[in-house]
C-alpha cells in the first residue's frame, strides 16, 4: 500500500463542511456529521479513510452502519477508492481473517451488532485490537442501545467519525457524547478530557449538505375538474372510515373515479392514457415538462413518489407516452442497492437511463449516476426534512454541471391535492427540518411560501379555537393525520403544530391578539423568510429559528497560483502515455488536497472531453506506475 497513492474521488467541490470534518478528526480524535445524507456522509467518509490510509500503511478501519445501507458503503469504498471491505457476519474465529500484513477493512451491521449476533468487535475488543478510524453511521439520533452494546465488545478506536441525522428539535448530542466516550481511545494525559458534543460551527459537530450553491426551484402548475371530484367518493378504509391515501399527489388513489378501473391496468396503451388524462391534470402537466426535458438527450432526471403505488402509475405513464421502457428505469424496493446498479441502472448492452421514477426508500442507489439535472417531486413526503434529502441524492460521477438541479414542486389552482399537502402537511412539520445544528432547507426559498405559511398558521389557530365534530374528517385528510378520532384529538394536534411555527418566527406577541391582525403577521413573517434566504439557519436555546454564523471555508482550499498553473496544464493532455510522467512531474511539489484536485480534474478531462473509457482507479494506478517504475 506505501506504493500506491489512495485518493478520494467523489468530487472536486471542496466545501467547509466536508474539509472540516477530517480537520476535526485530527484536532479532536472525533467528530461528528449531523444532516450529511448519503452521498454527502460518504464523500465525507472516504475523505477521513483516505487520511488514515495516508498515515498508516494497514490500518484497520471498521464502519457500523444499518444492513440496507452496508452494500452502498461497499460500493462507494469500492469505487471510489479503490477499497476492498470485508463483510463480517457470524463467523467463530472472525479474529483469524486480521492480518498485520495487510489492512483490515470491515463493514458490520447495525441489527448484528444490536441482537448479540456479531462477535467481530468483541473478539477484536478482546484482543486488544485498536481501530484506526471507526465509523458510526446512524439510523436516527436514539443510541443508548448502540452506545450499550458498544460497551459490551469493549470496542475502542483511535479515531471515530458518527453520521447521524439532525431532522428534528431533540437531537440527543448527550447520548452522542456517551458513544464518543465509549468508543473513543484517549492517551492517559487525555483521560478526564470532555468528549461533550459542542453544537456550534467551530466545534466538534458539524452540519453539512451535499449540495453548494442557490436553489433552482420550479412549480408545475395544474388545474382539476372540482365538479368532477365534487360528485365522487372519496376512498376509505370501510372498517375505520379513515381516508386510504393523503398524500393529495394521486387522485385515482383518492377518489373512485370511474377511470380507476383503466389506472390499475398492468399497462397503458396510448388509448389508455388518453383517457386517464382527461382526468388527471396533474399527470398531463408532468408530461409535458418531461417531453421537454427529454429534447435534451444529456439531462438525467429523477422523479420522486411517496407510495408505491404511484410509482406504478407514473411509471406505467412515462412508458406508453416514451413507446416504450428503454431510457426508463424504476426503483425495485426488493432489489439490493448493488443489484440494482448492475441489473437496472446499467443493463447488459443500454446506456444509463434519463429518467428514474423511485420512493424515499431508495436511499443511495444512485450512487453511480450522472450528476442529476432535474428532480421532480410527483408526491410530497410528510417530512420538509425529506423533501431536502431529495436534493440532496443529485448523483456523484464527475461533471461539468456544477449549478443546482432544477427542483419541480406541484401546485394545483384550488388547493385540494399537491397544493394542501405541501401548505399544510409538509409547513406544519417545519420543526422537522430544523435543529440546534445550523443548516439551509429550501422551503424558504419556494416563491409565494410566505402567503403558505400565513394561511396555515390562521386555519390551525381556528381549528384549535373551534374545533368541532365536523371538522375531524377533513383534519385527518388535510394534514395526514389519521391518529385524530375527535374534536379534541384535531385541536390538541393543531395547538401543537401551531405552536412550534409561532415559536419558530417569534410571533408569540401577534398570536396572542383575539383578532389577528394578518398585515403585520405578513411583515413578519416575510421579514424572517428574506433574511433565511439562501443562509444557514438553526433553532437557539428558545426554539426561534436564526441566521447562524457562517462556517469559515477550510484554510488549506486549494486556490494557490501553482494549483491554477497544474489544473491548466491537466487541460491539455492528449491521452497519451507519456502524460502521466509529465503529470507526476507537474503535481510533485502540490499538497496532499492540491494533487487531489488536479488529478480528479484529469481524469474528467480523458473520461468526458478525449473520451478514454478509464476508470478513475485504472486511471490512479497508472499515475503510481510512474512513480514506482
Amino acid at each position: 500500500m506505501s506504493n500506491i497513492e489512495w485518493l478520494w474521488t467523489s468530487g472536486t467541490e471542496f466545501d467547509s463542511h466536508t474539509a472540516s470534518v477530517p480537520e476535526k478528526l485530527a484536532k479532536h480524535g472525533y467528530a461528528v456529521a449531523l444532516n450529511r445524507m448519503e452521498t454527502g456522509k460518504m464523500q465525507t467518509a472516504q475523505l477521513c479513510v483516505h487520511d488514515v490510509l495516508a498515515g498508516k500503511e494497514n490500518p484497520n478501519i471498521a464502519i457500523i452502519c444499518p444492513k440496507h445501507l452496508a452494500p452502498s458503503w461497499h460500493f462507494s469504498m469500492l469505487w471510489d477508492l479503490g477499497l476492498e471491505f470485508k463483510y463480517f457476519g457470524v463467523f467463530e474465529k472472525s479474529l483469524d481473517l486480521f492480518s498485520d500484513v495487510v489492512a483490515n477493512f470491515c463493514i458490520i451491521s447495525e441489527e448484528a451488532l444490536l441482537s448479540g449476533s456479531e462477535i467481530v468487535l468483541s473478539q477484536a475488543g478482546g484482543s486488544g485490537v485498536i481501530w484506526d478510524l471507526m465509523i458510526v453511521d446512524l439510523a436516527s439520533a436514539e443510541t443508548s442501545e448502540l452506545n450499550e452494546k458498544l460497551k459490551n465488545t469493549k470496542a475502542k478506536a483511535k479515531k471515530l467519525l458518527i453520521n447521524s441525522p439532525a431532522d428534528a428539535k431533540d437531537v440527543k448530542c448527550d447520548k452522542l457524547s456517551a458513544l464518543v466516550k465509549t468508543v473513543l481511545q484517549r492517551n492517559k494525559k487525555d483521560k478526564g478530557a470532555d468528549c461533550a458534543i459542542n453544537t456550534e460551527p467551530d466545534g466538534q459537530a458539524a452540519a453539512g449538505r451535499n449540495m453548494a450553491g442557490n436553489y433552482n426551484i420550479k412549480t408545475i402548475n395544474y388545474k382539476i375538474d372540482g365538479a368532477l371530484i365534487a360528485k365522487t367518493e372519496r376512498i376509505d378504509d370501510v372498517r375505520l372510515g379513515v381516508p386510504l391515501y393523503s398524500y393529495g399527489g394521486n387522485i385515482f388513489e383518492e377518489y373512485s373515479l370511474k377511470e380507476r378501473k383503466t389506472y390499475l391496468s398492468d399497462e397503458y396503451d396510448k388509448a389508455q392514457l388518453k383517457k386517464l388524462l382527461a382526468v388527471d391534470g396533474k399527470l398531463e402537466a408532468f408530461l409535458k415538462e418531461i417531453v421537454t426535458l427529454l429534447a435534451d438527450s444529456e439531462n438525467r432526471i429523477v422523479v420522486y413518489c411517496t407510495s408505491q403505488n404511484t410509482v406504478n402509475y407514473v411509471s406505467k405513464a412515462l412508458w406508453a407516452c416514451n413507446g416504450g421502457k428503454k431510457g426508463i428505469c424504476v426503483y425495485d424496493r426488493a432489489t439490493t442497492d448493488g443489484d440494482f446498479v448492475k441489473n437496472e441502472l446499467y443493463k447488459a448492452g443500454t446506456e444509463e437511463p434519463n429518467i428514474i421514477v423511485a420512493d424515499d426508500k431508495a436511499g443511495s442507489r444512485f450512487l453511480n449516476v450522472e450528476k442529476i439535472t432535474h428532480i421532480i417531486n410527483y408526491e410530497y413526503p410528510e417530512s420538509p426534512a425529506t423533501l431536502e434529502q431529495r436534493l440532496t441524492r443529485v448523483g456523484r460521477k464527475p461533471n461539468a454541471n456544477t449549478e443546482a438541479p432544477a427542483f419541480y414542486i406541484f401546485c394545483d389552482d384550488d388547493y385540494k391535492f399537491d397544493g394542501r399537502m405541501l401548505r399544510k402537511t409538509v409547513l406544519s412539520n417545519t420543526g422537522r427540518a430544523f435543529s440546534r445544528v445550523p443548516d439551509k432547507n429550501l422551503l424558504f426559498d419556494i416563491d409565494g411560501i410566505e402567503e403558505h405559511f400565513i394561511v396555515l398558521i390562521l386555519d390551525l389557530k381556528f381549528i384549535a379555537d373551534n374545533a368541532k365534530d365536523d371538522i375531524v374528517e377533513s383534519f385527518r385528510v388535510e394534514y395526514n393525520a389519521p391518529e385524530v378520532d375527535t374534536a379534541a384529538d384535531a385541536a390538541d394536534t393543531a395547538q401543537k403544530r401551531l405552536q412550534s411555527l409561532v415559536e419558530m418566527f417569534g410571533l408569540q406577541e401577534i398570536m396572542k391578539q383575539d383578532e389577528v391582525d394578518g398585515e403585520q403577521l405578513f411583515m413578519q413573517i416575510s421579514e424572517q423568510i428574506e433574511k433565511f434566504k439562501g443562509n444557514s439557519v438553526c433553532l437557539d436555546e428558545k426554539g426561534v429559528l436564526t441566521v447562524a454564523k457562517a462556517n469559515p471555508a477550510p484554510a488549506k482550499a486549494p486556490n494557490s497560483e501553482q494549483i491554477k498553473a497544474a489544473a491548466e496544464f491537466a487541460k491539455k493532455l492528449t491521452g497519451k502515455k507519456e502524460d502521466f510522467a509529465l503529470l507526476k512531474a507537474e503535481t510533485e511539489k502540490l499538497s496532499y488536497c492540491q494533487k487531489l484536485s488536479v488529478l480528479t480534474g484529469a481524469w474528467k478531462h480523458y473520461r468526458f472531453d478525449l473520451k478514454v473509457p478509464k476508470s478513475y482507479k485504472d486511471f490512479i494506478e497508472l499515475y503510481n506506475y510512474v512513480e514506482t517504475h
